[in-house]
Protein backbone atom coordinates (compact mmCIF):
# COMPACT_ATOMS: atom_id res chain seq x y z
CA UNK A 1 0.00 0.00 0.00
CA UNK A 2 2.64 2.23 0.74
CA UNK A 3 4.52 1.64 -1.87
CA UNK A 4 1.43 2.59 -4.44
CA UNK A 5 1.02 5.62 -1.91
CA UNK A 6 4.26 6.37 -3.14
CA UNK A 7 4.07 5.95 -6.87
CA UNK A 8 0.84 7.80 -7.36
CA UNK A 9 2.00 10.87 -5.48
CA UNK A 10 5.33 10.85 -7.38
CA UNK A 11 2.82 10.18 -10.68
CA UNK A 12 0.33 13.28 -9.70
CA UNK A 13 3.57 15.21 -9.12
CA UNK A 14 5.18 15.08 -12.45
CA UNK A 15 1.73 15.36 -14.01
CA UNK A 16 1.76 18.96 -12.03
CA UNK A 17 5.86 19.59 -13.31
CA UNK A 18 3.86 19.23 -16.83
CA UNK A 19 0.81 21.20 -16.35
CA UNK A 20 3.01 23.80 -15.26
CA UNK A 21 5.59 23.92 -18.00
CA UNK A 22 8.17 22.31 -15.82
CA UNK A 23 9.14 19.51 -18.13
CA UNK A 24 12.38 19.01 -16.99
CA UNK A 25 10.95 18.21 -13.31
CA UNK A 26 8.76 16.34 -14.90
CA UNK A 27 11.35 13.97 -16.68
CA UNK A 28 13.21 13.32 -13.69
CA UNK A 29 10.56 12.31 -11.65
CA UNK A 30 9.68 9.94 -14.51
CA UNK A 31 13.03 8.55 -14.95
CA UNK A 32 13.63 8.13 -11.20
CA UNK A 33 10.43 6.08 -11.04
CA UNK A 34 11.21 3.68 -13.79
CA UNK A 35 14.27 2.98 -11.36
CA UNK A 36 11.73 1.92 -8.89
CA UNK A 37 8.84 0.76 -10.78
CA UNK A 38 10.26 -0.49 -14.13
CA UNK A 39 7.58 -2.98 -15.06
CA UNK A 40 5.07 0.26 -15.22
CA UNK A 41 4.26 0.33 -19.17
CA UNK A 42 2.29 4.16 -18.28
CA UNK A 43 5.72 5.57 -17.43
CA UNK A 44 7.29 4.57 -20.68
CA UNK A 45 4.36 6.01 -22.42
CA UNK A 46 4.24 8.85 -20.23
CA UNK A 47 7.98 9.85 -20.51
CA UNK A 48 8.13 9.01 -24.44
CA UNK A 49 5.02 11.39 -24.65
CA UNK A 50 6.97 14.09 -22.75
CA UNK A 51 10.16 13.79 -24.81
CA UNK A 52 8.10 13.64 -28.16
CA UNK A 53 6.06 16.97 -26.66
CA UNK A 54 9.83 18.66 -25.90
CA UNK A 55 11.02 17.61 -29.54
CA UNK A 56 13.15 15.21 -28.45
CA UNK A 57 11.95 11.90 -30.71
CA UNK A 58 15.16 10.35 -30.37
CA UNK A 59 14.91 10.14 -26.75
CA UNK A 60 11.25 8.90 -26.93
CA UNK A 61 12.26 6.27 -28.76
CA UNK A 62 15.81 5.13 -27.32
CA UNK A 63 13.56 4.85 -24.20
CA UNK A 64 10.82 2.33 -25.99
CA UNK A 65 13.77 0.20 -27.99
CA UNK A 66 16.07 0.59 -24.50
CA UNK A 67 13.21 -1.78 -23.00
CA UNK A 68 11.79 -3.47 -25.74
CA UNK A 69 15.33 -5.13 -26.34
CA UNK A 70 14.99 -6.40 -22.60
CA UNK A 71 11.76 -7.60 -22.73
CA UNK A 72 10.90 -8.10 -26.38
CA UNK A 73 7.27 -9.82 -24.96
CA UNK A 74 5.82 -6.53 -24.07
CA UNK A 75 3.51 -5.97 -26.55
CA UNK A 76 1.28 -3.48 -24.95
CA UNK A 77 4.81 -1.07 -25.06
CA UNK A 78 5.48 -2.62 -28.64
CA UNK A 79 2.09 -1.85 -29.75
CA UNK A 80 2.80 1.71 -28.09
CA UNK A 81 6.22 1.73 -30.39
CA UNK A 82 4.23 1.57 -33.37
CA UNK A 83 2.37 3.90 -33.58
CA UNK A 84 4.66 6.26 -32.12
CA UNK A 85 6.76 5.61 -35.52
CA UNK A 86 3.84 5.49 -37.63
CA UNK A 87 2.69 9.16 -36.37
CA UNK A 88 6.77 10.55 -37.64
CA UNK A 89 6.42 8.54 -40.83
CA UNK A 90 9.00 6.15 -39.89
CA UNK A 91 6.69 3.11 -42.11
CA UNK A 92 9.79 0.89 -42.26
CA UNK A 93 10.93 1.09 -38.63
CA UNK A 94 6.84 0.81 -37.35
CA UNK A 95 6.33 -2.74 -39.59
CA UNK A 96 9.53 -3.99 -37.94
CA UNK A 97 8.80 -2.98 -34.13
CA UNK A 98 5.34 -4.47 -34.88
CA UNK A 99 6.21 -7.92 -36.70
CA UNK A 100 7.01 -9.55 -33.68
CA UNK A 101 3.15 -9.30 -32.54
CA UNK A 102 0.80 -12.08 -33.37
CA UNK A 103 -2.03 -10.86 -35.29
CA UNK A 104 -4.95 -12.96 -34.51
CA UNK A 105 -3.54 -12.02 -31.02
CA UNK A 106 -3.98 -7.96 -31.04
CA UNK A 107 -5.78 -7.65 -34.46
CA UNK A 108 -5.00 -3.68 -34.82
CA UNK A 109 -0.88 -4.65 -35.60
CA UNK A 110 -2.61 -5.75 -38.80
CA UNK A 111 -4.38 -2.19 -39.26
CA UNK A 112 -1.39 -0.40 -38.45
CA UNK A 113 1.01 -2.45 -40.76
CA UNK A 114 -1.45 -2.02 -43.54
CA UNK A 115 -0.88 1.48 -42.89
CA UNK A 116 2.48 1.60 -43.28
CA UNK A 117 2.78 -0.23 -46.62
CA UNK A 118 -0.35 1.93 -48.20
CA UNK A 119 2.48 4.88 -47.10
CA UNK A 120 4.92 3.06 -48.42
CA UNK A 121 2.90 2.30 -52.21
CA UNK A 122 2.81 -1.36 -51.25
CA UNK A 123 -0.51 -1.75 -52.26
CA UNK A 124 -0.15 -5.64 -52.79
CA UNK A 125 1.29 -6.00 -48.56
CA UNK A 126 -1.05 -3.35 -47.26
CA UNK A 127 -4.19 -5.40 -49.32
CA UNK A 128 -2.65 -8.61 -46.98
CA UNK A 129 -2.21 -6.82 -43.73
CA UNK A 130 -6.12 -5.25 -44.19
CA UNK A 131 -7.69 -7.95 -45.15
CA UNK A 132 -5.88 -10.10 -42.40
CA UNK A 133 -7.19 -7.20 -39.90
CA UNK A 134 -10.56 -7.70 -41.04
CA UNK A 135 -10.71 -11.65 -40.57
CA UNK A 136 -9.53 -11.16 -36.82
CA UNK A 137 -11.48 -8.08 -36.16
CA UNK A 138 -15.20 -8.23 -35.28
CA UNK A 139 -16.87 -4.85 -34.88
CA UNK A 140 -15.00 -1.74 -34.53
CA UNK A 141 -14.81 1.80 -36.07
CA UNK A 142 -11.22 0.73 -37.63
CA UNK A 143 -12.65 -2.36 -39.50
CA UNK A 144 -14.98 0.61 -41.40
CA UNK A 145 -11.78 2.96 -42.06
CA UNK A 146 -10.38 -0.94 -43.11
CA UNK A 147 -12.59 -0.83 -45.54
CA UNK A 148 -11.89 2.54 -46.74
CA UNK A 149 -8.24 1.64 -47.14
CA UNK A 150 -8.99 -1.55 -48.71
CA UNK A 151 -11.49 0.63 -51.34
CA UNK A 152 -8.31 2.84 -51.75
CA UNK A 153 -5.72 0.39 -52.33
CA UNK A 154 -8.36 -1.90 -54.93
CA UNK A 155 -8.50 1.85 -56.89
CA UNK A 156 -4.57 2.13 -56.80
CA UNK A 157 -4.46 -1.91 -58.39
CA UNK A 158 -7.29 -0.88 -61.01
CA UNK A 159 -9.55 -3.09 -58.91
CA UNK A 160 -12.33 -1.03 -59.95
CA UNK A 161 -15.52 -3.29 -58.98
CA UNK A 162 -13.56 -4.49 -55.49
CA UNK A 163 -12.88 -1.13 -54.95
CA UNK A 164 -16.77 -0.69 -55.06
CA UNK A 165 -17.37 -3.50 -53.04
CA UNK A 166 -14.96 -2.43 -49.72
CA UNK A 167 -16.10 1.55 -50.57
CA UNK A 168 -19.91 0.09 -49.84
CA UNK A 169 -18.38 -1.84 -46.68
CA UNK A 170 -17.66 1.38 -45.25
CA UNK A 171 -20.52 3.53 -45.68
CA UNK A 172 -22.09 2.33 -42.54
CA UNK A 173 -20.04 4.71 -40.28
CA UNK A 174 -18.74 6.95 -43.65
CA UNK A 175 -21.58 7.59 -45.84
CA UNK A 176 -21.20 11.34 -44.87
CA UNK A 177 -16.93 11.19 -45.01
CA UNK A 178 -15.76 13.23 -48.15
CA UNK A 179 -12.67 10.70 -49.08
CA UNK A 180 -15.15 7.53 -49.43
CA UNK A 181 -17.31 9.98 -51.66
CA UNK A 182 -14.59 10.91 -53.64
CA UNK A 183 -13.63 7.25 -53.61
CA UNK A 184 -17.11 6.34 -55.70
CA UNK A 185 -16.72 8.92 -58.19
CA UNK A 186 -13.01 8.09 -58.87
CA UNK A 187 -14.14 4.64 -59.48
CA UNK A 188 -17.00 5.40 -61.44
CA UNK A 189 -14.98 7.83 -63.94
CA UNK A 190 -12.02 5.16 -63.81
CA UNK A 191 -15.07 2.49 -65.34
CA UNK A 192 -16.04 5.42 -67.56
CA UNK A 193 -19.77 6.08 -65.72
CA UNK A 194 -19.25 9.64 -65.67
CA UNK A 195 -23.26 10.11 -64.76
CA UNK A 196 -22.65 7.69 -61.87
CA UNK A 197 -19.60 9.98 -60.56
CA UNK A 198 -21.12 13.61 -60.64
CA UNK A 199 -23.60 13.00 -57.91
CA UNK A 200 -20.45 11.38 -55.01
CA UNK A 201 -18.38 14.56 -56.21
CA UNK A 202 -20.20 17.32 -56.01
CA UNK A 203 -21.27 15.82 -52.00
CA UNK A 204 -17.51 15.50 -51.50
CA UNK A 205 -16.91 18.89 -52.29
CA UNK A 206 -19.77 19.69 -50.25
CA UNK A 207 -18.61 17.69 -47.43
CA UNK A 208 -15.12 19.42 -47.27
CA UNK A 209 -14.58 22.18 -49.70
CA UNK A 210 -11.40 23.29 -48.58
CA UNK A 211 -10.05 19.92 -49.84
CA UNK A 212 -8.43 20.68 -53.58
CA UNK A 213 -8.18 16.60 -55.13
CA UNK A 214 -12.11 16.92 -55.53
CA UNK A 215 -12.19 19.71 -57.38
CA UNK A 216 -9.70 18.70 -60.36
CA UNK A 217 -11.71 15.48 -60.60
CA UNK A 218 -15.25 17.25 -60.51
CA UNK A 219 -13.08 19.03 -63.42
CA UNK A 220 -12.93 15.80 -65.51
CA UNK A 221 -15.97 14.67 -64.65
CA UNK A 222 -18.24 17.52 -66.23
CA UNK A 223 -15.26 18.04 -69.05
CA UNK A 224 -16.36 13.98 -70.35
CA UNK A 225 -19.92 14.82 -69.60
CA UNK A 226 -19.62 17.75 -71.82
CA UNK A 227 -20.84 20.30 -69.35
CA UNK A 228 -18.02 22.89 -70.21
CA UNK A 229 -18.99 25.23 -68.02
CA UNK A 230 -18.49 23.64 -64.50
CA UNK A 231 -15.63 21.93 -65.81
CA UNK A 232 -14.31 25.48 -66.16
CA UNK A 233 -15.52 26.34 -62.67
CA UNK A 234 -14.19 23.21 -61.25
CA UNK A 235 -10.63 23.65 -62.71
CA UNK A 236 -10.59 27.09 -62.00
CA UNK A 237 -11.31 26.04 -58.10
CA UNK A 238 -8.74 23.43 -58.03
CA UNK A 239 -6.00 25.90 -59.87
CA UNK A 240 -6.93 28.45 -56.69
CA UNK A 241 -5.85 25.94 -54.02
CA UNK A 242 -2.78 24.69 -54.85
CA UNK A 243 0.45 25.75 -55.65
CA UNK A 244 1.81 23.78 -58.54
CA UNK A 245 -0.69 23.32 -61.18
CA UNK A 246 0.30 21.14 -63.71
CA UNK A 247 0.24 21.55 -67.82
CA UNK A 248 -2.32 18.81 -68.38
CA UNK A 249 -4.83 20.99 -65.59
CA UNK A 250 -4.35 23.73 -67.77
CA UNK A 251 -4.83 21.76 -70.43
CA UNK A 252 -8.37 20.50 -69.70
CA UNK A 253 -8.79 23.97 -68.36
CA UNK A 254 -8.14 25.52 -72.11
CA UNK A 255 -10.35 22.77 -73.72
CA UNK A 256 -13.30 22.91 -71.43
CA UNK A 257 -12.71 27.30 -72.61
CA UNK A 258 -12.38 26.00 -76.21
CA UNK A 259 -15.61 23.55 -76.03
CA UNK A 260 -17.58 26.31 -74.55
CA UNK A 261 -16.93 29.01 -77.53
CA UNK A 262 -14.53 30.94 -75.34
CA UNK A 263 -11.74 30.82 -77.46
CA UNK A 264 -9.32 33.68 -76.06
CA UNK A 265 -9.52 32.24 -72.56
CA UNK A 266 -8.88 28.86 -74.48
CA UNK A 267 -5.34 30.21 -76.14
CA UNK A 268 -4.39 31.98 -72.97
CA UNK A 269 -4.84 28.57 -71.26
CA UNK A 270 -3.04 26.44 -73.75
CA UNK A 271 0.01 29.03 -73.68
CA UNK A 272 0.29 28.85 -69.80
CA UNK A 273 0.02 24.58 -70.60
CA UNK A 274 2.93 25.39 -73.36
CA UNK A 275 4.83 26.73 -71.02
CA UNK A 276 5.07 24.86 -68.07
CA UNK A 277 5.31 21.90 -70.99
CA UNK A 278 6.84 22.81 -74.16
CA UNK A 279 6.62 18.82 -75.13
CA UNK A 280 2.50 19.29 -74.06
CA UNK A 281 1.35 17.80 -78.18
CA UNK A 282 -2.16 17.99 -76.99
CA UNK A 283 -1.91 22.05 -75.75
CA UNK A 284 0.52 22.68 -78.68
CA UNK A 285 -2.63 21.07 -81.26
CA UNK A 286 -5.16 22.59 -79.03
CA UNK A 287 -3.85 26.22 -78.93
CA UNK A 288 -3.07 25.74 -82.99
CA UNK A 289 -6.96 24.80 -83.43
CA UNK A 290 -8.24 27.98 -81.17
CA UNK A 291 -6.19 30.28 -82.65
CA UNK A 292 -7.39 28.95 -86.28
CA UNK A 293 -11.37 29.36 -84.92
CA UNK A 294 -10.66 32.57 -83.42
CA UNK A 295 -8.72 33.93 -87.19
CA UNK A 296 -12.07 32.17 -88.63
CA UNK A 297 -14.03 34.33 -86.24
CA UNK A 298 -12.37 37.45 -87.33
CA UNK A 299 -13.08 37.14 -90.95
CA UNK A 300 -16.50 35.86 -90.88
CA UNK A 301 -17.23 39.02 -88.24
CA UNK A 302 -15.02 41.27 -91.10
Amino acid sequence: MEQDYKYNHKVRQAHDFEAQGKLLHAVQIYNSLLLEFPEKNELYVSLANLYEYMGNIDSALNLLNSNLSDHPDNVELRIFLGQFLLKHSRWEDSIEALSFVLPEEEPVVSFFTGYAHFMLKEYELAKISFLNFISFEQQTELLHEAHIYLAKIELKLKEYNSALYYAKKAEVLYSNFWELNFIYAETYFSLGMFAHAAAPIEKAIKLSPEEASPYELAGKIYLKLGDYLKAEKYFLEYIEKIENVSSDIYTRLAEACLNAEKTKDAIAYFEIAIKLDPENKTALAGKDKAASILKNNMASDG
